[in-house]
């Protein structure tokens, strides 16, 4: 064999390697801390108004968990989608018992910014929540959030039903449960 040859092999070997740990990182690091049938875990933040708000204070309610931030263009994108999903199942009593519930959990490290994008978005529900260290916080830590938006739909016992749906599917999923 010759040197080209040679260096063509180690090459492609290379450039496979790369690929394949590249794939795994990215794949390690886009995994949810949560799936389908886990129990979700309580949540405890402040509000805009300084006021403790804990996830579980909507229990028996179907409940959207957003992972979200101001800075986020598709944060943003999906407030804007959020917010006629809201407006039309909020008030709609579920078979289990409950209406449809939205739990933002903004990781903003300015409050005004957050805030902000609250009012510009136009986000009506009232469980808007701030942990304000980025990707740093204890409570992305503790929920592996490594990207957003990241959202978990749980059930009225808190039982994860859903992981980052589209719109659609939050819709099907809203739709099939109403009374």
């Amino acid at each position: 064999m010759d040197r080209k040859n040679i260096l063509l092999i180690f090459g492609f070997i290379a450039l496979a390697m790369v690929g394949f740990f590249g794939w795994k990182v990215f794949h390690q690091s886009s995994e949810q801390a949560f799936s389908n049938g886990d129990l979700f875990p309580e949540i405890r933040l402040t509000n805009p108004e300084g006021d403790s708000i804990s996830l579980s204070s909507l229990k028996g309610n179907i409940v959207l968990v957003q992972f979200w931030a101001s800075w986020c263009g598709p944060c943003r994108r999906e407030n804007a989608e959020l917010v006629p999903v809201y407006e039309k199942y909020k008030n709609d009593e579920m078979q289990d018992g409950g209406t449809f519930k939205i739990y933002s959990v903004s990781l903003d490290k300015k409050k005004s910014a957050w805030r902000k994008a609250i009012a510009n978005d136009g986000l009506t529900w009232s469980e808007q929540v701030n942990d304000s260290g980025d990707f740093k916080s204890s409570i992305a830590q503790a929920f592996s959030v490594h990207q957003i938006p990241t959202t978990y739909l749980l059930d009225q016992n808190g039982m994860v039903i859903g992981v980052d749906l589209s719109i659609m599917q939050l819709e099907n999923i809203l739709e099939n449960r109403k009374k």
